[in-house]
């Protein structure tokens, strides 16, 4: 019974989403038509407004993210990766397209900022095996799976395909732990580098460490260089999606600790 819900809230009961904004706004008007909370109703949209504004301006999020990104050292050499044979990359949602009887399967720009990272670490550790995780997410009809769509994108980064492996059966951080895990089950004590997105980290560390793998952290870049150099204080849609992952990453931390997924 409790599944369909969090889906739900997963999708919805976000800043980013279009059913959140619209019944945000359905609330406000239901105050301002309401004799009795009329006087609240301007307060009511004056903090809906600065909700927004402060979510989205990079002045805010970013110092946010710099924090998270800083808990986790730069991998530079092979010894800061604990001479790791292995590379796990978590899947960050995929886009199939699909028109006139063909199709593309696209990464995001998050799952981007981790094949970038995966691809200087695979150079650094001079051909280690490097799996992508994530399997079908998207509830359209055709749709493929992420690790599908990252394998394509780091493929084109020159990663060889004899040193890619795909996981592709997971839909949560938790499956991916637990499939990858089972992949690699004649060499669960050897360490593995893994790579996803500082916020996503404290949750993916724990779900892998608890399903007997041996991770070494390393966080993926938040954003292109040189962005959010102008304008800090205007909205920014990138810098509205980086606080909604922000958000989501949070609530998941303790939605996992709460069904004890997190501990071994």
């Amino acid at each position: 019974m409790i599944q369909p819900i969090v889906e739900a809230l997963k999708h919805f009961a976000r800043p980013t989403s279009i059913v959140f904004l619209i019944a945000a706004l359905a609330i406000g008007v239901i105050v301002a038509f309401r004799k009795r909370t009329q006087p609240l109703a301007r307060w009511y949209f004056a903090a809906l407004l600065a909700f927004y504004w402060i979510a989205s301006a990079p002045a805010f999020v970013e110092p946010i993210l710099r924090w998270e990104q800083n808990r986790y050292p730069v991998l530079t050499t092979a010894a800061d990766a604990r001479n790791a044979r292995i590379i796990v990359v978590l899947g960050a949602g995929n886009a199939t397209i699909k028109a006139a009887g063909q199709s593309l399967n696209l990464v995001t720009m998050t799952a981007a900022f981790r094949l970038l990272e995966a691809t200087r670490v695979y150079q650094m550790l001079d051909r280690p095996t490097v799996i992508v995780s994530g399997g079908i997410t998207a509830r359209n009809v055709g749709a493929r799976s992420e690790a599908d769509a990252m394998r394509r994108a780091i493929l084109e980064l020159g990663v060889p395909a004899d040193q890619i492996m795909v996981e592709e059966e997971s839909k949560t951080t938790r499956d991916e732990a637990i499939v990858v895990a089972r992949m690699l089950s004649d060499r669960q004590r050897q360490p593995i580098v893994l790579i996803t997105s500082a916020t996503h980290m404290p949750r993916a560390l724990a779900v892998f460490r608890a399903a007997g793998l041996d991770p070494v952290p390393c966080a993926a870049p938040y954003k292109s260089d040189h962005s959010f150099e102008r304008g800090r204080w205007l909205p920014s849609d990138l810098a509205l999606m980086m606080f909604d992952t922000l958000l989501y990453d949070t609530a998941a931390s303790w939605y996992y600790r709460l069904r004890g997924w997190t501990t071994s």
